[in-house]
């Protein structure tokens, strides 16, 4: 069966290949549509699937893609494209590019884009390996996102799971279905999968969009490369966090955006409508980023020709793409156990939008808690992020920051108001070092996007430059103040500001458009953006390369539990006693955010039912389960019953690690 599972997903990739091939105009057209041709298969399948219980079976799964992508298939040639005729084609444009672009560079450019290429084959290296070798580990993966997926497989359905951790039932389940295609195809490390296929696309997009705005080749590319070698991208490029898939959603929004305003016509009005249910299906975060989005919608609106005309047809088809990736996707069942309907109630329950949204602050402390985060996210991105993980970097951060702090001191910011998480702090917290995994930008963003923002605002102002990069400009803004108000400040809150970075890279392009005044900057800039990228992976919490738990030379119980290592010790016992067949009642808490994750074990194919509901009593214990794992505080201790770990012993995480206790039934 493991077999014929193979060969359909090969079927369905070659079909896939087929159709982006007959429809694309430009090569990464050609790797965007096969990216959208493969999410846009995935999800609905994946939906379809729950509804019969199988959404655990491999075989099933390639069946019902091929119907999916033999749909597409059929569409196309209902409207015959004039695309590439083979692989061959892409390349050798892609080919023939790369040596003109590489013969029109001056002696700087050529230095600037040696330098990059160097950093971002070393970081490419890097990323796929740990993607290959290490298991995920990320915290909420190991709470929520990867428990969620393991239910899901273990159920076989997408149903409410009751979980202990809101996110279970309350995020939507778009993704999941992205994340279990992955891990029938590759396993485990599968789950990663759509995640660094996020990243490529993320970078791809920045270029196509840096191209449509400047037509400047060498600009595109090394926009593409600020993308290639953002912090907070390359982090998530092998994480199972969300941002990264939504920032390619968004950065492919934007492109065909731009493309129906060079062409309207059915094909680009059907890409964005797909695009976007995609998109809005994704995360409820898409409100945010809207306000953003409407600004270059209503530019295309009025300037794209013919597109008024077109409007009935772009609403149908995009309320047919809600209809399929967006109405089945858990926001409607959120809204029914709702206590009342409100925009927060479509991915989160009432008692978390009230630690995570503004809803029940006055008008008053609304605009405090405006005013307190556009200085705190704006002293955020005033660091030298990457570069402050290792020692002497955080001595050349401390000593950068000596003038901002003495101007962000003056307002008071570091006060215990208007937070989640963890309090602000000018330099980070030392024993929580939120910047590791959830970095801003480093150097990029105040020596490269603050000045050509400027730069552009200058040039319109001359009529140098049309009005769209000032939009991009004015989108960014919209996105940063919308980031600041909606929610208090949350100090890993740099993987949201990830999505802002498909407004400002692409501008980036527009320091090429003279020919030699900002080279030897950008020069100094480049290799320390690299050096910052590779610092980023080789010394992040998660997936280290270096000390004590080299990433490559711990096993997977290391690993997972790698974030808090407090109580390795009780994951390690517990698959000493429980045999990997079993099944146990799960007695764990929210409040301690406890790992479920890894009590699967590395077959999955322990049963775990949960007892715990996320602010319910606990429930009886299930007569089928075997064992009975749970946390202190939770279930009352017996005689007999087994200590797993000593908890919490220091305080290096914002949450105390549980002390987990196991029960021989």
């Amino acid at each position: 069966m493991a077999v014929l599972a193979i060969l359909l997903y090969l079927i369905f990739f070659g079909l896939i290949h087929k159709n982006s091939l007959k429809i694309s105009q430009n090569p990464e057209e050609y790797f965007m549509y096969c990216f959208l041709g493969f999410v846009v298969s995935i999800i609905p399948t994946g939906y379809l699937l729950s509804a019969f219980n199988l959404i655990n079976r491999p075989v099933v799964w390639g069946l019902v893609l091929l119907l999916f992508v033999l749909l597409q298939n059929f569409a196309i040639k209902l409207k015959s494209e004039d695309g590439y005729r083979s692989i061959k084609d892409v390349f050798s444009e892609i080919r023939t590019g790369l040596s003109s672009f590489w013969s029109s560079c001056g002696r700087w450019e050529k230095g600037i884009f040696v330098v990059l290429s160097l950093f971002m084959l070393i970081v490419t290296i890097i990323n796929i390996l740990v993607l290959v070798m290490t298991y995920p580990n990320e915290w909420d993966s190991m709470t929520g996102h990867l428990v969620k997926c393991a239910y899901y497989l273990q159920n076989g359905h997408m149903g409410r799971v009751n979980g202990t951790t809101w996110s279970i039932d309350y995020y939507p389940n778009s993704l999941p279905t992205l994340q279990i295609f992955g891990y029938h195809l590759l396993g485990e490390k599968g789950f990663k999968l759509i995640h660094f296929l996020s990243y490529w696309v993320f970078v791809i997009s920045t270029h196509g969009i840096a191209r449509k705005l400047f037509q400047n080749t060498k600009g595109a590319i090394f926009a593409a490369f600020m993308a290639a070698l953002l912090p907070s991208a390359l982090i998530q490029a092998v994480t199972t966090e969300t941002d990264i898939v939504q920032s390619a959603y968004l950065g492919m929004v934007v492109y065909f955006l731009l493309e129906l305003k060079e062409q309207v016509n059915f094909k680009n009005i059907l890409i964005l409508a797909l695009i976007l249910g995609v998109w809005i299906s994704h995360k409820v975060t898409f409100m945010l980023i809207g306000p953003a989005v409407f600004v270059i919608a209503l530019y295309v609106l009025f300037s794209a020709k013919g597109l008024t005309k077109k409007l009935p047809l772009a609403f149908g088809l995009l309320v047919l793409s809600m209809a399929v990736y967006v109405a089945p996707n858990g926001y409607i069942g959120n809204l029914k156990v709702a206590e009342k309907p409100s925009l927060g109630a479509l991915s989160a329950p009432p008692i978390m939008m009230k630690y995570h949204g503004i809803e029940g602050y006055s008008n008053r402390d609304k605009l405090r808690n405006f005013e307190f985060n556009v200085l705190r996210y704006s002293s955020d991105f005033l660091h030298l992020d990457g570069l402050r993980n290792t020692e002497w970097g955080e001595k050349l951060n401390n000593s950068f920051r000596a003038v901002p702090n003495k101007v962000f001191n003056k307002f008071g910011l570091e006060r215990g108001e208007f937070w989640v998480v963890y309090p602000f702090e000018m330099m980070g917290n030392p024993q929580m070092q939120f910047y590791k995994e959830r970095p801003f930008w480093g150097i990029i963003s105040f020596a490269l996007v603050l000045p050509v923002f400027v730069l552009i605002l200058i040039a319109y102002f001359r009529k140098k430059v049309d009005l769209l990069p000032v939009l991009f400009v004015s989108a960014a803004a919209i996105h940063f103040f919308t980031l600041s108000f909606t929610a208090p400040y949350d100090p890993i809150k740099g993987r949201y500001f990830m999505n802002m970075a498909v407004w400002c890279l692409p501008l980036l392009a527009f320091l090429f458009e003279k020919k030699t005044k900002w080279k030897p900057y950008l020069l100094v800039c480049s290799v320390i953006i690299g050096i910052t990228a590779v610092l980023t992976l080789s010394h992040r919490r998660l997936y280290p390369l270096v000390g004590e738990n080299n990433i490559f030379e711990i096993d997977r119980t290391a690993q997972l539990t790698l974030s808090r290592p407090e109580f390795s010790d009780a994951y390690y016992k517990f698959e000493e006693l429980v045999p990997e067949d079993a099944i146990v009642a799960l007695g764990t808490q929210q409040e301690h955010e406890d790992y479920v994750y890894p009590l699967w074990g590395k077959d999955f194919e322990r049963t775990l039912i949960p007892i715990h509901p996320f602010r319910s009593p606990v429930k009886p214990i299930p007569p089928e389960a075997q064992y009975l794992f749970y946390s202190e505080g939770v279930i009352p201790f017996k005689d007999g019953d087994i200590q797993l770990g000593k908890g919490d012993q220091t305080n290096d995480t914002p949450v105390p690690e549980s002390k987990y206790f196991l029960r021989k039934l």
